[in-house]
């Protein structure tokens, strides 16, 4: 049998091996086991590392790389153990792919976030709503550092004193990890993980509109306006939902369209989403950083500046944090690109405040933001756990550099937790939309004054 080769259907009633006991290790088997595991880790790593950050939360991707597991020691041990065949396979597979006591949660499609501020102290997110969960307890702290070091694993990283701080990016999830004070750490009670996953699919209109984010109204609009080329920045606080609303524009385009996501971690996926199959032209750029040498880095400025050479039609830039960054959008603007982005901001106000003083804060700047940047939405997480979008506004200018100038277009009433359209677009956005093509009597749905 070729090692790690399987048929998945032959094992669908698949279940776990025997736990081992500590107990019936002696200290011979017990390094060889280290030994096996070790060697075993960097297989998976060089092999099949796509599959093994996945099976950390999804269940049956770790029944994949248990089987692989089993397939290449099978093949691949050389050591003679006094513990049977399958009792050190099922030792190593507990070593690689169990998570302990974080495992359910992580499983748990429900959950979107883990913070675990020492070994009896986490909290979830679960359905929106921050979670106390006694039940995850560790037994020490080493045992947390035995989590964190798997969970760090295919980036062949550890926490130590010279990296007292480790931020990492996997397909599906995020993972800070900080070092205790006592070994050499930033972190003054022990280690902290905090463990963001992201969402496997795009939620559908009807999902969001269920849930409350959007109305049946701004699904419209939204509908007419991502199809005829409006700029839009989303902005909001952090764990507002913003990347959440922006990988949901392009469902509003022909699948044919030419798409670039650009970010510094792989979160918006969208070739990975179940929700894009029809959509065959997209493409995707990340940050690359070169240690020691910021001057070669691919960070998302110098990222739009590739893409625009690879001829998109829509750019998706998932934020911008650095004035290169904001000016690079602006340029993609200004250059007959459709650009949609985040931003970290407490108010549509604010983001555009922040987008002129990223991309130049002066006056010249903001009359191209104005000229360029068409809607802003400001997304809010509320103090019941949703993520609503509470303001849709069209920038018409700025006051000098610091005051822009608004067109509200709907607002949400927190008390009837209801959206409300409350304005029109301007001609020249109308005028944006015709450009597009779009049928005219979808634009005079926008352009018409809105009775109060």
């Amino acid at each position: 049998m070729a090692v790690g080769i399987f048929n998945p259907l032959e094992y669908t009633d698949y279940e776990p091996q025997l736990q081992v006991k500590e107990d019936y290790i002696n200290v011979s088997d017990s390094d060889k086991i280290y030994n096996l595991t070790t060697i075993v880790k960097a297989y998976l790593r060089d092999n099949y590392g796509e599959l093994y950050i996945s099976s950390l939360v999804n269940p049956e991707h770790r029944k994949e790389i248990r089987y692989i597991i089993s397939d290449f020691i099978k093949e691949n041990k050389k050591a003679e153990f006094n513990l049977s065949l399958e009792q050190v396979i099922a030792k190593v597979q507990e070593e690689i792919t169990e998570l302990g006591v974080i495992q359910r949660a992580l499983d748990d499609p429900t959950i979107t976030n883990i913070d675990i501020n020492g070994i009896n102290s986490t909290y979830v997110e679960q359905n929106g709503v921050d979670v106390f969960r006694p039940d995850i307890a560790f037994q020490s702290e080493e045992h947390l550092y035995q989590i964190i070091d798997r969970l760090l694993l295919m980036e062949g990283k550890t926490l130590t004193a010279a990296e007292p701080h480790i931020d990492s990016f996997f397909r599906g999830f995020r993972v800070c990890a900080v070092l205790g004070k006592n070994r050499g750490g930033i972190s003054t009670f022990g280690p902290l993980l905090s463990i963001r996953k992201f969402a496997p699919d795009v939620f559908s209109d009807e999902e969001v509109i269920a849930y409350g984010n959007i109305s049946e109204e701004i699904r419209d609009f939204l509908a007419t306006v991502v199809p005829g080329g409006a700029n839009i920045l989303i902005t909001g606080g952090t764990n507002s939902g913003k990347t959440t609303t922006l990988i949901r524009l392009p469902l509003y385009l022909d699948p044919s369209t030419r798409i670039c996501t650009i970010e510094d971690s792989p979160e918006m996926m969208l070739p990975m989403k179940e929700a894009y199959r029809e959509y065959k032209n997209i493409f995707s750029l990340e940050q690359k950083k070169f240690d020691g040498k910021k001057e070669r880095e691919y960070d998302i400025a110098k990222n739009t500046v590739v893409a625009l050479r690879l001829r998109p039609v829509w750019i998706l830039i998932g934020e911008a944090r650095t004035e290169e960054a904001a000016y690079q959008a602006l340029q993609a603007m200004n250059t007959g690109h459709f650009v949609a982005m985040t931003i970290h901001a407490n108010s549509a106000r604010d983001g555009a405040v922040r987008f002129v003083q990223l991309a130049g804060n002066n006056q010249t700047v903001a009359a191209q933001v104005a000229s360029s940047l068409d809607l802003i939405i400001f997304q809010k997480k509320l103090k019941n756990g949703k993520r609503v979008i509470t303001e849709i506004v069209e920038i018409l200018g700025y006051k000098g550099a610091e005051e822009p100038i608004f067109q509200p277009i709907f607002k949400y009433d927190l008390k009837k937790e209801k959206h409300y359209r409350v304005g029109h677009i301007s001609d020249s956005l109308a005028e944006k939309l015709r450009m597009q093509y779009l049928p005219e009597e979808k634009i005079r749905r926008w352009t018409k004054e809105v009775r109060s």
